[in-house]
């Protein structure tokens, strides 16, 4: 079997191994921050390759990442506050999920890079 039957055909291989770096890196910044790397990976990532296939892939990435750390943070989680992350995620996935596949590609990853950038300064200000 070749890997290649792996690569959607709108991506060259040279571009998935550049998304392959980018995830290294920005799995790398979560491990030593333990958040982030959909700050570092969107925006790369979607520069080189539809934004709608790198969400996909940054959602499947973060699944796979977590799912080990699922039964002990379920020990300790805080119910009431995860229940209102589930709610806004529950709302806002569908909504950016159509917005990913009604937008043009360009737009989108200005939209992505204005909230990263937006979202940048508001961590640099300290603001909690």
């Amino acid at each position: 079997m070749s890997l290649s039957g792996l690569i959607p055909t709108d991506v060259s291989v040279n571009t998935a191994i550049a998304i392959c770096a980018i995830a290294f890196v920005s799995g790398t910044a979560r491990g030593f921050s333990g958040f982030g790397s959909a700050l570092i990976f969107m925006p790369l990532a979607s520069s080189m390759a539809a934004p709608r296939l790198v969400a996909a892939l940054l959602l499947i990435i973060d699944f796979v990442a977590a799912l080990p750390l699922v039964p002990n943070a379920w020990k300790h989680a805080d119910r009431s506050a995860t229940a209102v992350m589930v709610l806004g995620a529950l709302i806002g996935v569908p909504i950016g999920t159509y917005f990913l596949s009604r937008l043009d590609p360009v737009t989108t990853r200005w939209i992505i890079s204005a909230f990263v950038f937006a979202l940048l300064l508001l961590l640099l200000s300290g603001w909690r």
